[in-house]
């Protein structure tokens, strides 16, 4: 591993690293950066109880029915056209 990455760098990778999709290598760069960085800890926290709560609602289905059918019409009409 090189130089520890900063602030920004972590930032930057942080949705990758809490969706699990960077090397190895990396993922353990971002790690030890928000094991020593207690600000980047926190937001790092913040954003990991975020994005739960979105993928929380998206299961529970909160879309109205006749919202669902509108969207589903006019998401199968552009496909026709496409």
């Amino acid at each position: 591993m090189g130089d520890p990455i900063d602030c920004r760098e972590a930032e930057k990778r942080l949705h990758d690293y809490l969706k699990h999709e960077l090397t190895p290598e990396l993922e353990a760069e971002v790690r030890a950066h928000l094991e020593r960085c207690r600000p980047c800890d926190g937001y790092a926290r913040f954003e990991a109880n975020f994005l739960l709560m979105l993928q929380n609602r998206g299961r529970r289905g909160s879309c109205p029915g006749t919202l669902r059918t509108r969207i589903l019409a006019l998401l199968r009409t552009e496909m026709e056209r496409g």
